[in-house]
């Protein structure tokens, strides 16, 4: 379940189920009634998303590839096929109602190219000054996404916003005369992006700042009233932790004001778990009236709904181990797409603070599969708590192999939800145990902080009591222990074989950074990550510190069989990481080996193509079953 919309009237939940069908992803619409009952097909598209009401609720407006590009299309409920709009050239990734239902703001490609030179379809060269030049899952960034209005009635979409700016967001006035747009308009965002809240006319013209935060700004959107919604980061861009830590605002006349600020909690989906879509993290001001705004709360691994009122009041909506994602809301009504211990996400109800199950598909395609992980909390000396959670392998062998798995970010967080490369392991008799080290989300602003400058040392040292702790409560065996993590948990499997060899007798390597000084250059993001990881801001400064961090400088001393899988068009954390820990290790003539996906981008793990997602799992399963 992924995309959803409830109807103006509150009545009716439309969704977009994915599914894998002849080794290849479909992706269609179904609508199911708020009372309940057997959900309705609505589309037989390859791939169907985004669903919008229109505003009058006759009318679903969604996105599908079935005319080889994603384009907008509008299907009446009434019956009919779906017709396709007019939308610029490109993949649309966004389309939004206006309130009169006579127009549709899309967010596409601009149709200008900033980098190449000569004949566009077989360039002569790129020519690049932009620090931002790339960006993971885009690949080269030539153009980048605009803003642009279409009307129903006919006619060629309109370009609102300059081609020299990514557009994050964007949403109507409650009149339909403006639009609210999130992008970075100031020429250092070639350096590194900022963006902000501005405005412009509907019928286009010059763009006016509309609101300001110290850090940035990831989402904005009107009430029905005019009060404008963001969610942002209140500290200066250049802290990563308070870059994953968004806020909730609201603009009065007397400037900005945040709602929630005691919770201390992250109004964002932060949870990890290879069963979400990467489409859930991005924020969205969800005004459920007037009043009242409703948003995903980062919290101790769950993601919690919350209302947010103007008068000051914060409610949670939801109760246990609940992981909630895609929201939306319609008719004063609230419905998610949320997991619950072990259980897949289905599409529930949020009423009187409990979820209703709306559909029961992931529920019965999970079935007799499903382990529900178990708390496992670990004190740590220094007086914190660290909250983990143990899936058990099936049987009980005397000598118990045990898997800890590190989550990436690191300002994520791990939860009380389904894993399957957890329950692959779990099924071939060896538990996994999982946790939040200092650096995850929902538990804090100074926790999320605690690693800035300094990766592997508090983190590092939650994840060893963890799997100490696990070893005395007999969940493993001493010398059976794995390691496993994808990106920054790939960095910590590399840390600590390297740092501490002997401890593991086996690791899973994925996507990791390894090499500090080179992923300044060949991340996407590696110039501002490598110095939150190391605390060094740059290369003449920094070279001792940044060496001190990287896994490579240490990674010689490690003599466990390793296994590294690499996405090769990943540009987070490029290919050359996993290959400068490969080379030293096999040069050496120690138990290695590398794996590598074609046209794979860094978050394989959730998108990548079925059968080389199914690889991956068996691979990690067949590794440590061999070495542990």
């Amino acid at each position: 379940m992924q995309e959803l919309a409830v109807s103006p009237d509150g009545e009716s939940v439309v969704y977009a189920r994915r599914t894998v069908e002849d080794g290849e992803y479909r992706k269609r619409l179904w609508r199911v009634p708020w009372r309940g009952g057997r959900p309705e097909q609505l589309t037989r598209g390859e791939l169907d998303a985004g669903p919008r009401f229109s505003p009058d609720g006759s009318t679903i407006l969604f996105l599908s590839r079935r005319s080889g590009k994603v384009r907008p299309w509008l299907l009446p409920l009434a019956g009919g096929e779906p017709t396709e709009i007019a939308a610029p050239e490109g993949d649309v990734s966004s389309a939004e109602w206006s309130p009169d239902g006579k127009r549709v703001l899309l967010l596409a490609p601009s149709g200008e190219q900033r980098f190449v030179v000569g004949d566009p379809a077989e360039p002569l060269a790129r020519r690049i000054e932009d620090l931002t030049w790339r960006l993971d899952g885009a690949g080269i960034r030539d153009e980048l996404t605009s803003l642009w209005v279409v009307s129903l009635r006919g006619g060629k979409p309109k370009r609102l916003t300059d081609p020299g700016s990514e557009v994050f967001d964007a949403a109507w006035s409650p009149d339909g005369e403006r639009i609210a747009f999130v992008a970075d308009l100031r020429p250092e965002s070639k350096l590194r992006e900022e963006p902000q809240a501005w405005q412009v006319d509907a019928a286009g013209g010059r763009a006016r700042k509309l609101a300001t935060l110290p850090g940035e700004v990831a989402a904005a959107a009107w009430s029905n009233a005019g009060v404008l919604g963001l969610i942002g980061t209140s500290e200066p861009a250049e802290k990563l932790a308070a870059w994953a830590h968004y806020d909730l605002y609201v603009q009065e006349r007397g400037g900005l004001r945040q709602l929630g600020a005691e919770l201390d909690r992250s109004t964002a989906f932060l949870t990890t778990g290879d069963l979400y879509s990467a489409g859930a993290r991005q924020p969205l001001v969800l005004w459920l009236d007037d009043e009242t705004i409703v948003t995903p709360v980062c919290d101790r691994g769950r993601a919690h709904l919350y209302r947010f009122g103007l008068d000051g009041r914060v409610e949670r909506l939801t109760e246990g181990d609940v992981v909630c994602s895609f929201t939306a809301v319609g008719g004063g009504r609230i419905a998610t797409v949320a997991t619950e211990a072990g259980r897949p996400g289905e599409v529930c109800a949020v009423e009187d603070g409990r979820l209703r199950p709306l559909t029961r598909d992931g529920s019965r395609w999970l079935g007799r599969r499903r382990r529900d992980p178990e708390p496992f909390p670990v004190p740590h000396p220094d007086g914190h708590e660290i909250e983990a959670w143990v899936v058990r392998g099936r049987g009980s062998p005397r000598r118990k192999p045990l898997v800890l798995h590190v989550h990436g970010g690191p300002h994520v967080a791990h939860g009380p939800a389904p894993w399957l490369e957890m329950l692959a392991l779990a099924d071939a008799g060896i538990s996994v145990v999982y946790a939040n080290p200092r650096g995850s989300m929902g538990y804090g602003l100074d926790f999320a902080r605690a690693i800035d400058g300094s990766w592997g040392d508090a983190d590092a040292d939650d994840l060893l009591r963890v799997v100490d702790h696990a070893v005395e409560e007999g969940l493993g065996a001493e010398d059976r222990l794995g390691v496993l993590g994808l990106s920054y948990g790939g960095y910590i499997v590399n840390w600590l074989l390297g740092r501490r060899p002997g401890r593991f007798a086996a690791g899973v390597s994925e996507n990791p950074v390894t090499e500090l000084t080179a992923f300044m250059g060949t991340g996407d993001f590696g110039a501002w990550i490598a110095e939150i990881a190391a605390g060094a801001s740059s290369l003449a400064d920094g070279r001792a510190r940044l060496a001190d961090r990287s896994p490579a400088t240490w990674i010689e001393r490690n003599e466990a069989p390793l296994l590294l899988l690499q996405a090769e068009h990943d540009m987070r954390c490029p290919p050359d990481q996993t290959e400068l820990v490969f080379a030293a290790l096999r040069k050496l003539g120690r138990p290695v080996e590398m794996v590598r996906y074609p046209d794979e981008s860094h978050l394989m793990v959730f998108t990548g193509r079925p059968d080389r997602r199914i690889d991956r799992i068996e691979r990690i399963v067949a590794w440590f079953e061999r070495h542990l």
